[in-house]
């Protein structure tokens, strides 16, 4: 019998020829030990646990002319959740309404691989009978099976495997996402990586299109001075203008971002706003930067009352450019002072980098008032957004810097997470995973018999911060695992020697 993918989708082959038996979101195995009447009337005996799952179905069926009968067995309590029955009520949309336009089944919206030829399907739909046993037990089920058998209706079709799918944009979550990096460049790429593979395509209010992900927070931890450094070599000089890194377009933007007079020609700056901030119509002004920040640092190193603000809503309620920088805000902690920057709006590929290092040079000259340590630069983005026009741009670079390098190794010294590392060995027949603190000090002690074990109370204590970090955490708890179930020796970041 030929069949799809089987190591990638497993069935069990029977003695039948003419049913096909799917036993939903019940195990098949289970099911097989319970009936071994199953087997006898069944070609097929597999499960349906989601909706593309619906794919490898048909391409079974395709594959298998001689099965008339297609069994379902929804029977249970797992079978019947909103989840469990949305293969079933696909497979029942399309024996009911056929394909629609563009491989969608109507009355569910799901769209069948493009490789699966509709006349096909429309073939296997004429010929074979989907029988609904969900309502039944499983004895009364295979009762119910068809013994007769028939002659195959076609010929076997096998269709090309599934491409990967090139989407605009791949599933996210809604609202908010943090990336880091020890500098700017290292947090800003993966900003960019972000926006472009997860924002959505939608229109502006200037006409032109945008790629925008809401609520992107990029922290840099460890950037030493005031200009990048670590710009690779192979970026051409057209990139470097057009994000900002050379040093002059840098330098130009420190003037502009630390003065409290606006330019000529322009009606304010970060500066002028952070700087002389008052009510339209009054004289007075504020420098928020000498009383806000600074001034409110050194009357209380734990103050929480050092904001500014660039917005003036009697003006920029109204106006056509508020400020795209809402609020600054410093925090110190372990005698460090952190900077925290809210963008309501920010253009991720042209405006973040000379962003960061303004925000950066003001960041140094608090530090120097209070003597605080500088640490690490917080900024939100609301909109986190990349302009249409720089949409190639932005993915020459995504291909440079991700796609086409070799990942880095998780353990490097700089890259170690925050939150530690754990020391994972064998005791007594079990999994020992100790978390240790950046310092080495020992923080706890996780047992189990299983990496599963281990692995959800880590994740429930949220004790690592990194996906890479637990990637690999968790790659060497089960390989801890199998040592025990081999009697063979473990060491952590070696090979088990078979």
């Amino acid at each position: 019998m030929d069949l799809f993918l089987p190591n990638k989708y497993p069935v069990t082959e029977g003695m039948g020829l003419s049913v096909g038996f799917c036993t939903v979101w019940n195990k098949p195995e289970v099911a097989l030990a319970a009936a071994p009447d199953l087997l006898r009337k069944s070609a097929i005996v597999g499960t349906l646990y989601s909706r593309q799952g619906v794919n490898p179905l048909l391409r079974n069926l395709a594959l298998n002319p001689q099965i008339r009968t297609l069994a379902l067995w929804g029977f249970g309590s797992l079978s019947n959740t909103p989840f469990g029955k949305s293969g079933t009520n696909i497979l029942q949309a399309l024996w009911k309404h056929g394909i629609g336009k563009d491989g969608i089944i109507p009355e569910v919206d799901f769209q069948i691989e493009p490789e699966i030829n509709p006349k096909v399907v429309e073939q296997i739909l004429s010929n074979v009978e989907l029988l609904d046993l969900s309502t039944v037990e499983l004895k009364a089920a295979v009762d119910k099976l068809p013994s007769h058998v028939a002659e195959p209706y076609m010929a076997p079709v096998a269709f090309d495997p599934p491409a990967p799918r090139p989407v605009a944009t791949l599933p996210h979550e809604t609202v908010g996402f943090t990336v880091r990096g020890q500098t700017v460049l290292d947090a800003w790429q993966q900003a960019v990586l972000h926006v472009m593979r997860y924002g959505v395509v939608k229109g502006t209010q200037y006409g032109m299109e945008q790629r925008e992900l809401p609520a992107v927070q990029w922290v840099v931890e460890n950037q030493q001075g005031l200009f990048p450094t670590d710009v690779p070599e192979d970026w051409p000089k057209e990139l470097r203008e057009t994000v900002g890194v050379t040093k002059d377009a840098i330098e130009a933007y420190h003037q502009i971002f630390l003065s409290r007079e606006p330019k000529p020609g322009i009606a304010y700056t970060y500066g002028s706003r952070l700087r002389q901030w008052k009510l339209d119509g009054v004289n007075t002004a504020v420098d928020q930067v000498v009383t806000g920040l600074i001034g409110n640092l050194a009357n209380s190193p734990d103050s929480r009352r050092a904001v500014a603000t660039t917005l003036v809503p009697a003006i920029d309620a109204t106006a056509k450019e508020p400020p795209c920088l809402i609020s600054v805000q410093c925090l110190q902690s372990l005698d460090k002072l952190h900077l925290f920057a809210t963008f309501r709006s920010q253009d991720i590929f042209k405006a973040a980098i000379p962003n960061a290092f303004g925000l950066l040079a003001l960041q140094r000259e608090i530090t120097e008032a209070t003597g605080f340590a500088p640490g690490s630069l917080c900024i939100q983005s609301v909109s986190a957004h990349i302009y249409e026009g720089d949409f190639d741009h932005a993915k020459k670079l995504i291909d440079c810097s991700f796609l086409d390098r070799a990942p880095k190794r998780v353990w490097e010294a700089k890259d170690a997470d925050p939150r530690g590392s754990f020391i994972v060995r064998l005791e007594d027949g079990e999994i020992v995973a100790e978390h240790q603190g950046p310092d080495g000090a020992m923080l706890g002690e996780y047992r189990g018999k299983t990496a599963k074990d281990i692995s959800l109370k880590v994740s429930q204590l949220a004790l690592v911060s990194q996906v890479g970090h637990a990637l690999d955490l968790g790659h060497e708890l089960q390989k801890a695992e199998h040592a025990i179930k081999l009697g063979v020796a473990y060491g952590q970041d070696q090979p088990l020697k078979l």
